[in-house]
This record gives structure tokens, C-alpha cells and sequence, in this order.
């Protein structure tokens, strides 16, 4: 049995493992506007090529509201499709974030998210709201965010790309994700990885003192 490498470095995924979002809520919103096939557009499985666009920022925001707004018959606002795609945006938990402050005695923490710019600024603006905007952001060496770096998961190029520019080597560092098939892609990339599923959460992986406990 292969024995495997000390935990230096752990990447989180954001939306599922920080930051908690419910992608049931944007598709009820989107059927409320009149788009009833939202989930064959976008879900946490399937993307079309609108969405993969979006999230690797080859399409600015408003070109991405013309899209969703051209596909239903009653004329909408970006404002009205902004809520709507942000309604899956939840919030943060204090206690992950609290818990997080731990974990970086221990660690070298990194984040790396698919996103889009929508969402970015909406949970962004919250973390200001807040007075965490900064805490944040020390929380972490790097953010990789898709939209910003033009790449997103399962691509393995994403992956060689934050290891890469973080300098870190594959078999010391830790992959957090709730998405199996990013999970099977970082793995794929030499990366140690875990697996959060449903209804777990970080306090269920790591000890209060920022540990990892479930490895």
C-alpha cells in the first residue's frame, strides 16, 4: 500500500463547501419568469455552453442576461434575472468561517471555484457587508475564481494551472470539493482529494482546533 505524502496545502471549493448555495432556488426562480427549462440549461451536473462560457469569462454578464432573457416570451430586466441566478446564493456560516481561521495554523489554504461574475460580486458585496471582506481574503494564499483565469473544473488544465502557479506539489496538497466528478479530475492531476457529501460539512472534516480529522 502506497503511503501517502503529509497534508501541507488544502484547496477548497467555494459554493457547496464555503459558502452555502441551493441550486433548486435559481431554477424555481427561473420557472417563475417563464424559463421552465432552466435545469436542462444549468444544473450542478450539466452545463450548456452558455454557462461553461459564462463561468470561464469568455462572455461579459450582460451578454450572458441577453441569452436567458431571449429564451422566454415576456420581456425581462437584468435586474429581474440577476435575482433570479443569484437566488441560489445562500450565505456564509460563521462557524465555517471561524473554522477556517483555524485550519490556516495548520495549513497553506487556497480556494478555487467555478463561478461567474454575477455571483462573484453578490457574495463579494456580502462579505463587505459583513466587515469579512478582508478576513477573507487572508484566509487564503491564492483565489483562483474560473471566470478570472479562464479555465474551470473538471479540466485538468485548471488544476496543473493552480498548482503550478502556486508552486505547490501535487501529493502534499489536499483537494475539497462536492462535486464527484472534480473530485475524480484532481485525483487524476496526482492531487490528494476529499470528497464532502451531502449533508456534511468542514466542521465534519476537520477538529475544532483545525485539524484534519476525517482523512
Amino acid at each position: 500500500m502506497t503511503k501517502l505524502s503529509p497534508i501541507k496545502n488544502i484547496i477548497f471549493d467555494f459554493g457547496g463547501v464555503i459558502y452555502d448555495i441551493d441550486h433548486q432556488r435559481s431554477k424555481d426562480a427561473f420557472i417563475r419568469l417563464g424559463l421552465n427549462d432552466f435545469d436542462k440549461l444549468y444544473a450542478h451536473t450539466v452545463q450548456t455552453k452558455l454557462f461553461e462560457d459564462f463561468e470561464t469569462g469568455k462572455i461579459t454578464p450582460n451578454a450572458f442576461r441577453s441569452s436567458i432573457a431571449g429564451q422566454v416570451s415576456e420581456k425581462l430586466s437584468y435586474a429581474e434575472i440577476d435575482a433570479a441566478w443569484n437566488a441560489l446564493l445562500l450565505g456564509f456560516k460563521k462557524e465555517r468561517l471561524d473554522l477556517l481561521l483555524e485550519i490556516k495554523k495548520h495549513y497553506r489554504l487556497y480556494l478555487l471555484s467555478n463561478t461567474n461574475q454575477i455571483h462573484y460580486k453578490s457574495y463579494m458585496n456580502e462579505l463587505k457587508m459583513q466587515n469579512r471582506y478582508e478576513l477573507f481574503h487572508k484566509l487564503f494564499e491564492r483565489l483562483y475564481f474560473s471566470h478570472q483565469v479562464g479555465l474551470r473544473k473538471p479540466d485538468a488544465k485548471i488544476f496543473e494551472f493552480v498548482l503550478h502557479d502556486s508552486q505547490l506539489r501535487a501529493e502534499e496538497t489536499l483537494f475539497i470539493d462536492d462535486f464527484d466528478v472534480n473530485i475524480a479530475a484532481a485525483k487524476q492531476c496526482g492531487l490528494q482529494s476529499l470528497y464532502l457529501k451531502p449533508g456534511q460539512t468542514l466542521l465534519d472534516l476537520f477538529s475544532t482546533d483545525g485539524i484534519l480529522s476525517r482523512f
